[in-house]
């Protein structure tokens, strides 16, 4: 009789299952299969570390992973590693900046920001904030060409004052 009611169970928990997996949409499943395995593998250590197969330090490395991979992209983030690794990972699109090893002057600068010679005060802030707001590393952009567009305001402002 236990044998019936553990099939029954099995196969109520099958249909259960396969009906959630065509209704949920794909992300949750993948989440979820994906909780579900780093669980069964933490479980998996947990019963070879107490039934003596594996040594306890190994199971607590192994229970480490699910955490360490839950909380690195925000020790990251608080490190300041995450933008860096972020955007050297990306190649920029834009093909206007100067390059990094020439030194900025004043018609780099000009040619950066896309303005003319004898730009006024207001062009130059206008054309820097157009830039950055498609180029700015929150948005996907290149952290270097930030700062070399940053560099060209400040050197064309400085120019201006004088």
């Amino acid at each position: 009789m236990i044998r019936l009611l553990i099939l029954l169970a099995i196969v109520f928990g099958a249909i259960y299952l396969v009906r959630w997996f065509l209704t949920t949409p794909a992300e949750t499943v993948a989440a979820n299969i994906r909780k579900s395995l780093w669980l069964l593998l933490g479980l998996g250590l947990i019963v070879l570390a107490i039934t003596g197969k594996l040594n306890i330090i190994f199971a607590f490395i192994g229970s480490a992973i699910p955490f360490i991979a839950r909380h690195l992209p925000n020790v990251l983030r608080l490190l300041g590693l995450a933008k860096s690794i972020h955007a050297n990972g990306k190649k920029t699109k834009h093909n206007n900046a100067a390059a990094p090893t020439q030194a900025m002057n004043r018609q780099n600068a000009l040619r950066l920001l896309g303005l003319q010679d004898g730009a006024s005060k207001e062009e130059i802030i206008e054309a820097h904030k157009r830039l950055m707001q498609k180029v700015h590393p929150d948005k996907g952009g290149s952290e270097e060409l930030a700062t070399q567009i940053n560099h060209a305001k400040e050197l064309l402002l400085k120019e201006h004052e004088h």
